[in-house]
């Protein structure tokens, strides 16, 4: 059930009904979520009267190429220039309230004076909404969407339950990850019923993959560490691989959960190689357990979004992320010093 009550839902609509021209805006590197959140909230509010616009900070990853033709998404500083956001009268927020996911737009939000609407399902966060639709323990923002346009009876079409689907299948590891409960299956269930195709989704997403992605993930695999007893998964990515298999850094999206098929793994992290000085850091954990008949070992509580917090980062207790400047060997070794306590205790 959404810790979201109804009544702020509809306070929310009402809210926007005022708005003619609102920006979308999400976290740089958007994924699944983060588009499919997108693309439904621009088909929820579309209308004659009303024209939302998508703005993104990077291209769309070859793997959501196919959600474009959903609703149109704008490059900042390609398809459209700082003159463009002049007429905007309102901003909406969706999949991240942090100001350094934010970055290429962040001094901007923070000297406008817009109302700042802000979706999110992350246990981390800046203060930067005047309203806020927050729920940590939603599996997805496209999850809260769903249950907003429930709420407030807005229409469900196909093309944008196919956005919602994706947003959420991609957000639980395609139902497989510990965020996936009974009110992650029962919106899946609504939404196949309102036109989403699983197996065409699957398809689209995950079987249509690159030679440059296919041949990076085999150099991940290659490039994998296995410390602390074998419990901790470290993959790095220097800027040298890329161009040895002509790789993109959007196609590194999912490869940090590769290691979690290993029994002994219970944090996975991966540091890929930006410009600048700047490594970007994924983080990644098992839900705790005691030993049973599915698990061979007690598996220990590691929250991973405090210790991307302690580097400026944040995100899920099992899936965060963080930037940090420094070398590969620097950051790593400081983030392996944070995990050890986790998975060396008692």
């Amino acid at each position: 059930m959404s810790q979201i009550q109804s009544s702020k839902f509809i306070e929310a609509a009402e809210t926007m009904a005022a708005w003619r021209r609102p920006l979308l805006f999400s976290h740089a590197k958007p994924d699944g979520d983060a588009l499919g959140s997108l693309i439904a909230m621009h088909r929820f509010l579309a209308s004659p009267s009303v024209e939302p616009m998508i703005v993104l900070f990077d291209d769309v990853p070859g793997r959501y190429a196919f959600l474009e033709r959903l609703a149109p998404c704008r490059r900042l500083g390609k398809d459209i220039q700082w003159d463009g956001l002049a007429d905007a009268d309102a901003v909406i927020l969706l999949d991240t309230c942090s100001y350094s996911q934010l970055e290429p737009v962040a001094d901007w939000l923070r000297s406008s004076s817009l109302t700042k609407l802000v979706v999110d399902h992350h246990a981390t966060g800046d203060d930067l909404a005047d309203v806020l639709l927050a729920d940590a323990s939603a599996a997805s923002t496209s999850l809260l969407l769903f249950e907003w346009a429930r709420s407030v009876g807005w229409p469900l079409d196909t093309g944008t339950a196919v956005a919602l689907y994706v947003g959420l299948a991609t957000d639980t590891g395609w139902f497989r990850h510990s965020n996936t409960d009974a009110r992650a299956l029962e919106a899946a269930a609504d939404l196949t019923r309102q036109g989403a195709r699983a197996y065409e989704l699957f398809d689209a997403l995950y079987q249509q993959e690159s030679v440059a992605r296919f041949r990076l993930r085999a150099e991940a695999c290659k490039r994998l560490e296995l410390r602390l007893g074998d419990r901790l998964a470290v993959i790095t990515i220097p800027t040298s691989v890329f161009g040895e298999t002509g790789a993109v850094r959007a196609d590194t999206e999912d490869l940090v959960n590769e290691p979690l098929r290993l029994a002994s793994v219970v944090v996975s992290i991966m540091l890929v190689e930006d410009a600048g000085g700047v490594i970007r850091v994924g983080f990644r954990s098992r839900a705790p357990s005691e030993p049973q008949a599915t698990t061979c070992a007690k598996i220990p509580d590691v929250d991973v979004a405090a210790i991307a917090q302690s580097f400026g980062g944040g995100g899920h207790r099992r899936a965060a992320g963080a930037r940090v400047t420094g070398t590969l060997d620097q950051v790593k070794e400081r983030i392996i010093a944070l995990i050890e306590p986790a998975l060396t205790g008692p």
